[in-house]
């Protein structure tokens, strides 16, 4: 059986061999004739290029013959045409420069001032091209300024003590824009009964009652936000602060918190320093606002609490008026009776004066009518020199102007009584 197998695969092998001889031979019958047509095809191509050169060259030589016979009888035409046109053009040829002329006169007007137009405009623009770039190179330098400003204050604010310094400059500068600095009703740093609660400012209110301003609002998670390269990290912080924000409201909601403070108040205040701050806790947290309300705690950023401490120092000044009413109400009926009575002097000044006239034009009366008639009968008898004249006296007429308000008359009983 093995003989058999051997002898077969021997077969085959010898087939495979007179195969490939065979293939190989017809490889080698092929290449050749390849070359030979290759051979032969370049032979026809030297010979179709030779071919090629001897036909241009007659083709020249002909064609250059009869270009030159060709060009000469053109030449000998067109001097004969152009010979007979000559004449006739030459007189037409100033006219029509003149036309022409004309014609185009305004039209290089025109374009004389369109060139100027465009040189200012393009003057223009280039000048308007520097103050963009000198605009944009402010803007850059500006904002990178800002940028590194940013950067340094967010710093800053991620250091408790700064930050914590930071709000309190916010909430004074807060208090002295609504003129509550340096009152009764407010006070910094205070601290519960229990010594564990250390709001920010208590602000008094009339019937001893107070308000609870609390400025710690945690600001990490916003500060990280503003810094966060990505987009959903960003996002992810700001749900963190607004989550903070809550939590704080709901710490100052707290009945341990109210119970603290002697007397209870009546609303605690969460000073957010900024509105940025408070509009991104709003913005990923909208009931933020009613969860306040309903802890007692109202969120107040700079403007609403300007607001909120102006409407309680107003509240204070009515307070101090009712408390004055009464004060102010004698004050205004002692200064009446005290116009009166200053009135009462007046109106015997007056008549005194009336008297005193009276008894003037009297006196006049009498010295005109029995002292100076004998006097003069002096001069007329020659007696006394003649540049000394008696003097004219002259009574008088204005009487003192009566007071006419009711308030300022007094009885006649009144009238002569001493001043």
């Amino acid at each position: 059986m093995s003989y058999f197998v051997g002898l077969f695969f021997a077969l085959l092998a010898v087939f495979f061999y007179v195969k490939w001889q065979k293939v190989r031979e017809e490889n080698i019958y092929l290449r050749a004739r390849e070359k030979e047509q290759r051979k032969a095809s370049e032979e026809k191509l030297a010979l179709l290029g030779a071919t090629q050169e001897k036909l241009a060259q007659a083709f020249k030589a002909l064609s250059s013959e009869a270009l030159e016979k060709s060009n000469a009888s053109f030449l000998q035409l067109a001097k004969e045409t152009l010979g007979k046109f000559q004449e006739k053009a030459t007189g037409d040829l100033e006219k029509r420069q003149q036309s022409i002329e004309h014609v185009l006169k305004p039209v290089k007007e025109s374009l004389t001032k369109l060139d100027q137009g465009m040189q200012a405009i393009e003057k223009e623009r280039k000048g308007e091209q520097e103050s963009l770039k000198m605009q944009l190179k402010m803007m850059t330098e500006a904002e990178k300024e800002l940028r590194s400003e940013t950067s340094t204050l967010v710093k800053a604010l991620r250091m408790p003590i700064v930050r914590g310094r930071w709000g309190e400059m916010q909430l004074r500068r807060v208090v002295e824009l609504a003129g509550m600095v340096n009152h009764c009703d407010f006070y910094e740093q205070e601290t519960g009964e229990s010594g564990s609660v250390r709001p920010d400012v208590i602000v008094k209110l009339p019937g001893e009652k107070q308000v609870i301003v609390d400025a710690k609002t945690p600001c990490e998670a916003y500060l990280e936000a503003i810094q966060a390269e990505s987009e959903d990290l960003k996002q992810e912080k700001f749900k963190h602060h607004a989550r903070q924000v809550r939590q704080h409201v709901m710490a100052l909601g707290k009945k341990s918190y109210w119970q603290s403070f002697q007397p209870t108040p009546e609303f605690v205040v969460l000073f957010i320093p900024s509105d940025n701050f408070f509009s991104s806790a709003l913005e990923f947290d909208p009931s933020l606002i009613e969860v306040g309300v309903e802890q007692g705690v109202i969120i107040a950023t700079p403007t609403t609490l300007i607001g909120l401490l102006r409407a309680i120092a107003y509240g204070w000044k009515q307070d101090s008026l009712s408390k004055h009413a009464e004060e102010v109400s004698k004050l205004g009926h002692e200064l009446y009776k005290r116009i009166t009575d200053m009135g009462e002097h007046w109106a015997k000044v007056g008549r005194t004066l009336a008297s005193s006239v009276d008894a003037y034009n009297k006196a006049v009366g009498s010295l005109e009518t029995r002292v100076l008639v004998s006097a003069r009968k002096f001069k007329e008898m020659g007696a006394a020199a003649r540049s000394i004249e008696c003097a004219s006296l002259e009574g008088i007429d204005r009487v003192p102007r009566e007071l006419q308000a009711d308030d300022m008359k007094i009885p006649l009983d009144k009238v002569d009584a001493p001043l």
